[in-house]
């Protein structure tokens, strides 16, 4: 990186907001589902259960996108450059975003799904790529561990506006994919290739796959997947959470605004936990990082699983949360921390596909077999809980060691 080129906050400020998007590909459109399904459901021109197929594929299909192609996308940084493919990547996530708005046919609306999944991939990978080539030390782990602050506060952003501005025609919700223009622009004026990545493309024998401490970065990613699927079991199952507890309308029908409010409420402690990783990083080894954070999720499953009243259940949501926004900064960090920068690009694309891998463990395997055995989902939080206290106790008694490249 050239001498008189220092990365300062606006640098920082644009490498974070690609992380936004992220949010954007699942959080716009799931406010518009059930505008979608009124839309069509008359027309018989799907069943209800190609209707349903095609929802949810719609939303949920660019985060397995993220799972998939993260790696891939890790290695063309690392070949081409990562400021380079960012920014083809970011133009491109406008175009095939903003493209349903001009669709009608659900089939051809998912296949421009898939495509925001694929480019998803691309530009959370190199973002964050960017953040660990540009900034050292102490500052590398505030820039990293903010993207999970930063994408939690726009998922309240996101729900809500898409809400608003779906309200008349939900095909008004894809044109607020246009809005990455302005990340885009910034990029462009604040970021620069690193001069490393620069070299690196004129070497193209370089940053071999063995360079990447596998060994590691399994348990780095074992450990990731596991707090994925807490941090994720908070954010999708509030709601069945919720019903149980009794959030209901006079009909005896969900409390979906109510139920929201609570849930939105408990997602606003993660930036806590993020505000709590700065301070106690520098202090405290990973060791004891990792008991500490694995202790507030579990006690904080533990207490919404037997906490009756809905706001004390969403103040242990809260807590949970805490621990949340603490665990996943950890685990970013420690991983960029070991990767050489040849490859920082394909380890960190490692990292996103077990991070993204979770929600779908989550809501796919992991709560589905638990509550296999326990029926409901109070009690799995319970279980939940029970295995992050054994999680705790593990990291308590492990040889893990913090890592000393931080500042490379």
């Amino acid at each position: 990186m050239p001498e008189h080129r220092q990365p300062g906050f606006l640098t920082g400020i644009s490498l974070l907001l690609p992380i936004t998007l992220s949010v954007m590909a699942a959080l716009f459109v799931a406010p518009i589902a059930p505008k979608i399904a009124e839309a069509y459901g008359p027309t018989g021109q799907y069943t209800p259960a190609e209707l349903s197929f095609y929802i949810g594929w719609i939303i949920t299909v660019p985060a397995l996108c993220v799972a998939l192609f993260s790696i891939p996308a890790g290695a063309l940084g690392d070949r081409i450059g990562r400021r380079r493919l960012l920014i083809w990547s970011m133009a491109l996530y406008v175009v095939v975003g903003v493209l349903p708005y001009f669709l009608t046919d659900l089939a051809h609306i998912l296949w421009s799904r898939i495509a925001v999944g694929v480019v998803e991939a691309v530009l959370m990978t190199l973002s964050t790529t960017l953040i660990g080539d540009m900034f050292k030390g102490e500052a590398r782990n505030r820039w990293l561990s903010a993207q999970t602050g930063v994408a939690s506060t726009f998922a309240i952003f996101a729900i809500l506006v898409a809400g608003i501005v779906g309200a008349r025609d939900w095909h008004n919700v894809f044109l607020l994919y246009l809005m990455p223009v302005i990340f885009l622009a910034m990029v462009l004026a604040f970021t620069w290739e690193p001069e490393e990545s620069e070299h690196l493309a004129e070497q193209r024998e370089q940053g071999r796959w063995s360079d990447i401490p596998w060994r590691l970065m399994a348990l780095i990613c074992a450990i990731t997947l596991f707090g994925s699927v807490m941090f994720y079991t908070v954010q999708i199952k509030l709601p069945d959470a919720f019903k149980e507890l009794g959030v209901l309308l006079p009909d005896g029908s969900y409390d979906a605004a109510r139920g929201g409010m609570m849930t939105a409420a408990a997602s606003l402690f993660v930036p806590v936990g993020t505000v709590c990783f700065w301070f106690l990083s520098p202090r405290l080894s990973l060791k004891a990082m990792f008991v500490l954070e694995f202790a507030l999720l579990g006690l904080g499953f533990v207490l919404m699983s037997v906490i009756k009243s809905p706001w004390l259940f969403t103040l242990a949501a809260g807590l949970d949360q805490i621990g949340a926004g603490m665990l996943l900064p950890t685990m970013l960090t420690w991983a960029v921390a070991e990767l050489p920068f040849a490859v920082r690009a394909r380890g960190t694309g490692i990292w996103t596909a077990a991070f993204t891998l979770g929600q779908f463990v989550c809501n796919n395997a992991a709560i589905p077999f638990i509550m296999g055995f326990t029926g409901a989902i109070l009690p799995t939080l319970g279980v939940l809980g029970w295995l992050c206290a054994g999680a705790a106790a593990l990291a308590l008694i492990s040889p893990l060691k913090t890592p000393q490249r931080s500042a490379a």
